[in-house]
Order: structure tokens, then C-alpha cells, then sequence
């Protein structure tokens, strides 16, 4: 009997476990995005994705859900406290050096980020 506790105990920590791996919004935005500085604008962060049949560029569901990748991301990596804006969204081209082979890139300033300077 004094083994059923513990044993029960890390048998529901394992199914809480199991249940966070299967996360299917989590799963898709660390399988089918990135998220970086850009290297040339400073200020600017670049999110890049990748589209597919469940996710095509022209469906504005799958924008909704690119744009809850973009923030779980924001948040994972402690960025953008005070939010941020989309500068631009636009097809990466196919001949570009592209090593995740994502589709679509964003380009966004966190709130509160100074424009850079001309």
C-alpha cells in the first residue's frame, strides 16, 4: 500500500507530461517556423513559416494560427513585452538561400522600439 500513492502520483505526472508534448499548436509553430533578428535591420526580428495544405498563405484561419506561433515565440524568447507590430509579409523567394525552406516572411518591430535612424 505504501507504493500505490507514489505509483499513482507519477503515473498522472506522466500523462501531464504526454499531454503537453501533444500540443498541437506548440508542435507546428517549432516544426514550421523560426523566429530570428535580422542581421541587416537592426530592431527588426524576422519570423519565417512554412506553409502546407493545412496551413495554404491565402487562408485566413491559418494566418490566425501563424500569428499565435509568432506570439508564442514573442513569449518564449521574452520579447516584445509591450507587444509589436507586423511591418511587412511577403513570399521568400525560391532561389534565396532559405536552409528551413519556410514560404512567408514577416518582418516585425517590438512596441516601444525606436525606428532606426536614416
Amino acid at each position: 500500500m505504501r507504493w500505490a500513492l507514489p505509483a499513482v502520483a507519477l503515473a498522472l505526472l506522466g500523462l501531464a507530461g504526454c499531454e503537453a508534448m501533444h500540443d498541437k499548436t506548440d508542435y507546428h509553430r517549432h516544426s514550421m517556423s523560426s523566429l530570428q533578428e535580422s542581421r541587416t535591420e537592426p530592431g527588426v526580428l524576422l519570423f519565417e513559416v512554412t506553409t502546407s495544405s493545412l496551413f495554404p498563405a491565402d487562408s485566413e484561419a491559418a494566418e490566425a494560427e501563424r500569428m499565435k506561433w509568432l506570439e508564442g515565440w514573442l513569449d518564449r524568447l521574452d520579447f516584445c513585452p509591450l507587444g509589436y507590430e507586423v511591418l511587412s509579409r511577403e513570399k521568400i523567394d525560391p532561389m534565396e538561400v532559405n536552409a528551413y525552406r519556410h514560404d512567408l516572411r514577416y518582418r516585425v518591430r517590438c512596441a516601444g522600439e525606436p525606428p532606426p535612424e536614416d
